[in-house]
């Protein structure tokens, strides 16, 4: 959740100038002093012969090293009507030139109970990968890529190790998982943290996937996003069993009513610590949203549960649905912007069951850097739509497709996709 929030329209900031140039705050650490100074390893010895470097050249001449893989294939054409295209063999030549592919057979032949039952995966692209790409015809004014590296600050440990991005995912069932978590451009060029966090964890057979938006005008709201997906599966774990048997029966009030209790066990804990660190709760403020998904492909319902702003959408032969629209928006074009957040607010937790899923479904769990601009942006909608709606993209490019870019909408961005499979 940008800072920015309370004072221009929702999800928009402005553009960067002299105002935003970011402040650079003192290091504790003296970077002009040796690193032995600090304790951080013994003195280097300072007698001795150095050790000589052999003369000539390190690769054999005319060795040409192989290239070390493909980039996303997001980065090809439009795909044709049968299906993304494919480079045969024989049109790459030279000695490096890929074998033709033989046809799986023998004892080893994927077959039986263990062949792969899951949506398809994307190959791979020849291509190398390219700039991130933009909608609309200006590109965003920041750059594309991070600058400035957060520095440690008044001993905040976690804002320092946080990473500026995170990808994750993987295969449940007839279910397939893709996860990832990108600091914003505003953060990037600010040099702060990411204020998002994303979760992917398994318990048993239940499937727990998360994100939380820390608030931009708190100061600690990072600790708040990632402290509460942490805490909620603390809270999730023992009662794994009694959730999927309400998922497996579709008892609705039931599964919402322990959800609500979870959260607010959640809450309270996260409060306490920030208490502990001597911090008001309030500076820990944060949304989330949370699905619980089974392993039992029999099972059709999915849990959901939410506090605060972000989205929830599904991606379904084709075309976007909102599944947290206001009861008079009729076209699934809105979305929620309550501003209830984490650790105060639990007690407006909002858990349902999501009932009518079928297969080939896309549900798209999300914090407001995504669902603003895909539920605003109309070209947005249309170029994720073309490529989560065919095959699973691997991790790479998944992560690539995610950070596609749109002015003016420089927060954080934290997306969970789960592909529904056909049976």
């Amino acid at each position: 959740m940008n800072a920015y929030d309370n004072q221009l329209p929702a999800g928009r900031a402005p553009e960067p100038g002299p105002e935003h140039v970011p402040t650079r705050k003192g290091d504790p650490i003296d970077l002009a002093a040796s690193v032995y100074e600090h304790g951080w390893g013994p003195e280097p010895a300072t007698t001795g012969t150095p050790p000589t470097v052999p003369s000539g050249p390190v690769v054999p001449e005319g060795f040409l090293p192989r290239p070390i893989g493909p980039g996303p294939s997001a980065v090809r054409g439009p795909w044709s009507a049968e299906g993304p295209g494919v480079v045969p063999p024989e049109a790459v030549a030279g000695p490096f030139a890929p074998a033709a592919a033989a046809p799986a057979a023998g004892p080893f032949a994927p077959a039986g109970p263990f062949a792969p039952t899951g949506p398809a995966v994307t190959p791979a692209s020849a291509e190398e990968p390219g700039p991130l790409p933009h909608i609309g015809r200006k590109p965003p004014a920041y750059p594309a890529e991070p600058t400035d590296i957060p520095a440690l600050q008044g001993g905040d440990l976690v804002g320092a190790l946080l990473p500026d991005t995170v990808v994750d995912g993987g295969v449940l069932g007839r279910t397939t998982v893709r996860a990832a978590s990108v600091r914003g451009d505003g953060h990037r060029y600010a040099a702060e943290c990411r204020q998002d966090a994303v979760l992917v964890v398994r318990t048993g057979e239940l499937l727990l996937l998360a994100v939380a938006d820390g608030v931009g005008s708190q100061p600690r709201s990072h600790h708040g996003s990632h402290g509460i997906v942490r805490l909620l599966t603390k809270q999730v774990v023992p009662k794994a069993e009694t959730l999927l048997a309400f998922l497996r029966s579709g008892a609705e009030l039931d599964f919402a009513s322990l959800m609500s209790r979870l959260i607010a066990a959640a809450a309270i804990e996260l409060a306490q610590e920030a208490e502990r660190a001597g911090h008001p709760p309030k500076s820990y403020s944060t949304t989330l949203r949370a699905l619980l998904v089974p392993a039992d492909p029999a099972v059709p319902f999915r849990g959901f549960v939410s506090v605060g702003d972000g989205g929830l959408l599904r991606l379904r032969e084709g075309g976007w649905q909102n599944l947290e629209t206001d009861g008079g928006d009729e076209g699934g074009t809105l979305i929620s912007t309550r501003t209830d957040c984490l650790p105060e607010a639990y007690e407006h937790a909002r858990a349902r069951l999501i009932t009518d899923t079928r297969p080939g479904d896309v549900l798209v769990l999300c914090t407001d850097g995504l669902a603003l601009p895909l539920l605003k942006e109309p070209e947005l909608q249309q170029w994720l739509g073309e490529r989560w709606g065919r095959e699973v993209p691997g991790l790479a490019e998944f992560l690539w497709q995610a950070q596609v870019r749109v002015r003016s909408y420089d927060d954080d961005r934290s997306v969970v996709c789960l592909w529904e499979a056909a049976p």
